[in-house]
């Protein structure tokens, strides 16, 4: 590898000029100083073909990539200068690489190839796209208890593999862990921290990120599993407290020793979380080595048994307390007259009974229905119906009482108490709905099997969310899937935000739904389509006047106006809309002067 860059010139695309684009980064946007056209530069590394950029980070930037030799997109990441800019660095990078590519693990981020192109290393991994726990932590405030620990299993599974390879990590934080699905965490960027720690420590600095640095790393101390191990803890504990184990602005070495040497309890930001996660999370960040866990088998086990005793307690059921009474002389009495009353009755009903014919001649051929005969899936299909038609104060009832008579039979129940709460929440009673999705959350996982743990964590997800007093980012559906029951907390979300009047982020998430195909087991979620679309026609009829208004010129603005005046009357949603189409109405005349 060349110690200096060659240079890279390419040709404009409106007047050919060739255009000296060595210092500009991937994808950056140029003018050309001949026709003043803007293009796109450096779309071309060796066999990739950029095509937008995912992300940013310390070391370099990631790109959406196709490999043009196998015909796939990849997550390809390239590497600022810096890192790789001597032969020696360059094998350094090479040589983490070649051993990050021989891990197969699910829960390993999977590295395809390496290579050097105009002076920069890159590496070409696999595509993971539904975000970061980074992204998550911003969506979210805190991280609920069982997913934070789901996240830690799977990490640390996957840093142990790693490990056997010999491979430590050396900057685990939650921008490094991604999500292949809403259950699948993946640590990527193994070993690429090691030149630019250097290059930091060469300056007298420090090269990461100041909350999840382990202490023996400021004191120039040799790294091994347990200070990835204390990374992976800080991160477990920002997820699930909201808040970092230590505030540190800066990066000061004098500062960071200074916070790092206290002790930090987890208990103390989040009282709420249970005593084994908590156990388990402060030993991870104990500032000696030693006193940290000893292997990555010992912390799995710690971590697995944290999450079995907290879904073993949000499963099991409450236990009724028993009255206790004390009886006195005359208390024997009453309950004695009562019993006596309570026989002399039964008699009665037992004589009606066998003369009924001729006591009710007209009443006895008629049908008796019990409420355990009554179908509750059918009370259900009956709650669809009439939502989806516009009935939702109806379909409310009919979900309602289907939820009485599963009688706690699952998924049956959760299901119908779901769609209970969103027709609530459509019929106008919001309050309402978020006590209704209260109750799904406060139910806890309704199985502890493997098989239903997705669904389970599901439910539980769901109700919170919609029980929160706040519109949901249209970011926050990344992590879900359209082709299985995921597919109802989208339109749920959807929905949510267009009754609370934040339409705006209401339209991306139901035109999201509107691609959903839940697949055969979950058809009747597909039936749902027509509830959302008349709201996303109307949020696309405001969206395009929306686009208007910010180009239009005085001499159009009565055109305009009148455009919009129009709209309105279309639209068939009601208020909020309309509140918003005045609001339009008003910036446009304004433009008039």
């Amino acid at each position: 590898m060349s110690d200096v860059a060659p240079q890279i010139i390419e040709p404009c695309s409106g007047c050919g000029q060739l255009i000296d684009v060595t210092e500009q980064a991937p994808l950056a946007e140029v003018s050309c100083p001949v026709c003043g056209v803007n293009l796109k530069v450096r779309r071309q590394f060796n066999n990739f073909t950029l095509l937008d950029l995912i992300g940013e980070g310390g070391m370099g930037s990631v790109f959406r990539a196709t490999d043009l030799n196998l015909q796939r997109q990849v997550a390809l990441k390239i590497l600022k200068r810096e890192a790789g800019a001597t032969e020696t660095d360059w094998e350094k990078l090479a040589a983490e690489a070649r051993i990050t590519a021989t891990i197969n693990h699910p829960h390993v981020v999977k590295v395809y190839s390496f290579g050097e192109d105009h002076g920069q290393f890159y590496l070409a991994m696999e595509l993971v796209g539904k975000g970061s726990l980074d992204d998550l932590m911003q969506l979210q405030t805190k991280v609920a208890e069982a997913q934070v620990l789901e996240v830690g299993i799977e990490t640390a599974q996957g840093l142990a593999a790693a490990l056997e390879r010999g491979l430590l990590h050396r900057d685990v934080k939650p921008g490094n862990i991604l999500f292949a699905d809403a259950h699948t965490a993946k640590i990527v960027d193994f070993g690429l921290a090691v030149l630019l720690d250097e290059d930091a420590q060469e300056r007298g600095e420090i090269w990461g990120t100041p909350y999840y640095i382990a202490p023996e790393k400021l004191d120039n101390r040799p790294e091994d599993f347990r200070s990835d191990i204390y990374s992976l803890g800080g991160t477990l504990f920002h997820a699930v407290a909201g808040r970092p184990p230590f505030e540190a602005t800066t990066a000061s070495m004098v500062a960071l020793k200074h916070i790092k040497s206290k002790a930090v309890s987890l208990q103390a930001f989040a009282p709420e979380v249970s005593s084994e996660t908590a156990y388990v999370i402060n030993r991870m960040l104990n500032k000696d080595p030693d006193e940290r866990y000893a292997s990555y088998e010992e912390l799995i086990g710690h971590l697995t048994y944290a999450r079995e005793k907290l879904l073993e307690r949000v499963t099991r059921p409450a236990q009724k307390k028993e009255r206790v009474q004390v009886e006195s002389q005359q208390t024997r009495t009453v309950v004695g007259l009562v019993w006596m009353a309570t026989l002399l009755i039964a008699l009665a009903a037992l004589a009606v009974f066998v003369f009924r014919a001729r006591i009710f001649p007209a009443l006895e051929s008629a049908p008796v229905v019990a409420a355990d005969q009554i179908d509750p899936g059918e009370r259900v299909a009956a709650g669809r119906q009439a939502f989806v038609a516009g009935r939702y104060a109806e379909a409310a009832e009919a979900f309602g009482s289907a939820v009485q008579l599963a009688n706690g039979q699952q998924p049956l129940t959760n299901w119908a108490r779901a769609n209970q709460g969103l027709a609530t929440l459509m019929a106008g009673q919001g309050p309402e709905a978020a006590r209704i999705f209260g109750q799904l959350q406060n139910a806890g996982l309704y199985s502890t099997r493997p098989d239903d743990q997705g669904l389970a964590n599901f439910f539980v997800e769901l109700g919170r969310l919609m029980s929160l007093p706040r519109a949901i980012a249209p970011g926050s559906i990344e992590a879900y899937s359209l082709t299985n029951y995921e597919a109802f907390a989208v339109l749920a979300y959807g929905l949510k935000n267009w009754e609370m009047g934040d339409i705006k982020q209401a339209g991306p998430i139901l035109a999201a739904f509107s691609d959903a195909n839940p697949g055969e087991t979950y058809e009747w979620i597909a039936e749902l389509k027509p509830v959302s679309e008349p709201y996303l026609a109307d949020y696309r009829l405001y969206e395009n006047l929306q686009r208007k208004a910010q180009i239009v010129t005085a001499p159009a603005v009565p055109d305009l106006l009148a455009e919009i005046a129009e709209a309105r009357e279309k639209t068939t949603t009601g208020s909020r809309i309309h509140e918003l189409m005045d609001n339009l109405a008003a910036e446009v005349r304004a433009k008039a002067g």
